[in-house]
């Protein structure tokens, strides 16, 4: 009740407040503007003294209005007073018709005592009229309103603070008290504890409410600890195949790291191969053609006998270099719904971290295709982990495995930003990467290529909204097809 009249006497004050703070403005605004209108009709020259006998009847025509002055700019460009109802120069007066006059528009300025509005005089470019008005009668009304705000509150609330304690203690305390003693034995963590009812009235209905909400609290005490014991019980389960799980990762990143290696090393073979082999054979075909010369000399034809030997040994050792760096195979009939099932595994643990939900999708009756699963596995592996690295923040990764007419496919699919459309053309080819500097070999895609290509099948990549896809086509049945 005492919160209710102070709030409403508080509310009706600034009530008070705002309207003699907009009297005040609407004072000097109007003021301000009575004098530029009489300036504006008047001839030129002006006269000062006629003019602040206008000014002055203006004042006594308005009791709120303090001063008023007209501000001119003369011929060096500085502000100054023209005539005002003032005896002293306010250089902030100055200032304020000054910006006035400079941008044409309306300015006013406010300090804890004053308010003041400045209005440039139309047709008068070089003339602004300032009102000045007292903040007196505003701070008058703040400080009786708190003065009236106070003489209602503290009486009533030491009156209301009185009566209340004498009430509670006379009459509830006893009651009341029982039912703290409760409330702190179950803080205390005695759940069985509860308060006495001793009538059917309001603390009754409290001491009833109390009991019931306790009666809750044990239930759900004992529920909770039986939920705990579950949980913690399923949690050692998910250590256990998460521990698992990150063996499987290591063992699948460490073929996967041979795997490059052993890309690369091929790579490079190749490279040196192609480098090497082409002078080679320029070299050792213009051998035969010397050796064919009749003209050649029995010792000059020795000589280059010896030559084209060495040329030969080099290209065994360029052809062994080649055989040595591609890897064994051993092709076999499997379910492509295994191998991904293997993969979901291994990756399952680094989804989780990643906040990516995986969807996998394989058709009813898909046929086998004959394949050496680790490498398939690594391939598919190396698609999974590039398009984890494309989902930093989480998303949704699909494996979608289905029939064609004569080969099976194979799609992963994201939900990241997709991949640039210059490197769409040449995805696959050794040492390109959209990874930065230092997080990306170049490599990986390339061996799914070569992977892929070892098995008679073929690989491509585009993008959808959102993300990309990259689809892989194995045949059903037939002889693996061995790349260069």
């Amino acid at each position: 009740m005492t919160g209710v009249v102070t709030s409403v006497a508080y509310l009706q004050i600034r009530s008070f407040e705002r309207d003699v703070d907009r009297d005040l403005v609407n004072a000097a605004r109007l003021g301000a503007q009575s004098a530029a209108d009489n300036l504006v009709v008047r001839e030129q020259p002006l006269d000062p003294l006629d003019i602040r006998d206008m000014l002055h009847d203006l004042v006594e025509a308005e009791p709120l209005l303090d001063a008023i002055s007209v501000i001119e700019t003369d011929d060096t460009g500085h502000f100054r007073v023209f005539t005002s109802t003032s005896t002293e120069e306010h250089a902030d007066v100055v200032n304020l018709a000054g910006r006035a006059i400079t941008a044409k528009t309306p300015s006013s300025i406010r300090t804890a005592t004053t308010m003041t509005f400045a209005l440039p005089v139309p047709k008068r470019d070089r003339y602004a009229v300032a009102a000045s008005v007292g903040l007196e009668s505003l701070l008058q009304a703040r400080k009786h309103g708190l003065t009236l705000a106070l003489g209602f509150a503290v009486p009533a609330i030491l009156l209301v603070t009185v009566l209340v304690h004498i009430t509670i203690h006379q009459m509830l305390g006893r009651r009341l008290g029982a039912i703290v003693r409760t409330m702190e034995r179950t803080a205390g963590g005695d759940l069985r504890a509860r308060a006495a009812i001793v009538l059917d009235d309001e603390l009754g209905q409290i001491a009833t409410g109390l009991n019931e909400m306790l009666d809750q609290l044990e239930r759900f005490t004992h529920s909770l600890h039986a939920q705990i014991a579950e949980a913690t019980r399923d949690l050692s389960l998910r250590n256990a195949q998460l521990a698992a799980s990150q063996n499987q990762l290591f063992a699948a990143r460490e073929s996967l790291a041979r795997a490059e290696r052993v890309a690369a090393l091929g790579q490079v073979a190749a490279n040196v191969a192609h480098q090497a082999g082409t002078p080679l054979n320029l070299v050792s075909g213009y051998v035969q053609m010397i050796l064919g010369d009749p003209r050649t000399d029995e010792r000059t034809r020795s000589r280059l006998r010896t030559v084209d030997a060495q040329i030969q040994q080099v290209t065994r050792v360029l052809r062994t270099m080649l055989d040595r760096a591609r890897p064994p195979s051993g092709f076999e009939a499997v379910s492509l719904g295994a191998i991904i099932t293997r993969v979901r595994e291994v990756a399952q643990p680094r989804l989780w971290r990643s906040n990516i939900r995986l969807e996998t999708s394989v058709a009813a009756g898909l046929p086998a295709v004959k394949v050496d699963p680790t490498q398939l596995e690594m391939a598919l592996l190396n698609l999974v982990t590039n398009a984890l690295d494309a989902m930093p923040g989480g998303g949704t990764l699909s494996i979608q495995a289905s029939a064609g007419p004569k080969a099976v496919r194979l799609e992963v699919a994201d939900s990241g930003p997709g991949l640039p459309a210059e490197v769409l053309s040449h995805l696959f080819d050794p040492w390109v990467t959209t990874k930065p500097a230092g997080q990306g070999s170049g490599l990986g895609l390339a061996i799914v290529r070569d992977v892929v290509r070892t098995h008679g099948g073929s690989v491509s990549a585009y993008n959808q909204s959102p993300g990309a896809v990259v689809v892989i086509e194995l045949p059903v049945s037939g002889p693996p097809v061995t790349s260069s």
